[in-house]
């Protein structure tokens, strides 16, 4: 297995091409490769996104946390090993049940925080991952928040602020390279009472060319968020 090969299936990957992203995955030598497993999680995790039937979502998901925790295993001081094991145990753990996924909270931002340790410097993806982590934290109720506290000895915390540093750093590494940071750009400063700094990123994820289930979602909840402005 090459640099070159590698570089393609990102290529793909960035294309939303993850079913071919998959065929070719599978062709290539060196299975036990970190490199490869990892690129295997992160393909059939979005090839779950892509799937209308409930029981072949889950499937995938945990079929891809499985691929997530080789990676891992091979090793544990990876980038991309501990990035796509934040985020599929992150989806998984919410396939488990509310309780479950409150447990795992405290796992899923160690391991987004490693990544942004191992390369946050140059991938704007981890920091939308840890963007959003922050930001679904956030908007927890109180009621939910007591159950947090009451099933995990030491939440996280985190703020609207922190979620909106996250996505401005994804963004300022790669402007438009994700369709979903634009939304949650708009969507921090609508949750910070800021609309005016809001319109002209959702006013930009509603316009996204739509490619995969990211940006169709992107686009629809932006279009109704513009809407109540």
């Amino acid at each position: 297995m090459s640099a070159e090969e590698l570089k393609l299936l990102d290529e793909m990957f960035e294309n939303c091409e993850y079913q071919d992203s998959l065929d070719m995955i599978q062709k290539l030598s060196d299975q036990e490769s970190c490199e490869l497993k990892w690129r295997l999680a992160r393909t059939v995790f979005f090839l779950s996104k892509q799937s209308d039937a409930s029981d072949e979502k889950q499937s995938l998901v945990r079929q891809a946390f499985d691929h997530a925790v080789a990676a891992l295993d091979k090793d544990g001081d990876n980038f991309g090993a501990n990035k796509w094991y934040g985020a599929i145990l992150s989806e998984k753990s919410s396939l488990d049940g509310v309780t479950e996924r409150i447990k795992q909270l405290e796992n899923v931002q160690k391991h987004f925080q490693r990544a942004v340790s191992l390369n946050g410097d140059s991938d704007p993806g981890i920091w939308h991952m840890l963007g959003q982590f922050n930001y679904k934290l956030s908007e927890v109720n109180w009621i939910t928040r007591k159950l947090i506290n009451s099933v995990a000895p030491n939440p996280p915390n985190a703020s609207y602020a922190e979620a909106l540093e996250c996505f401005a750093k994804a963004e300022s590494i790669k402007p438009n390279f994700y369709a979903l940071n634009l939304l949650y750009l708009g969507k921090s400063h609508l949750a910070l009472k800021q609309p005016a700094e809001a319109k002209p990123w959702l006013e930009r994820a509603a316009a996204v060319e739509v490619r995969c289930e990211d940006d169709r979602i992107c686009r629809e909840e932006a279009t109704e968020l513009l809407k109540k402005l």
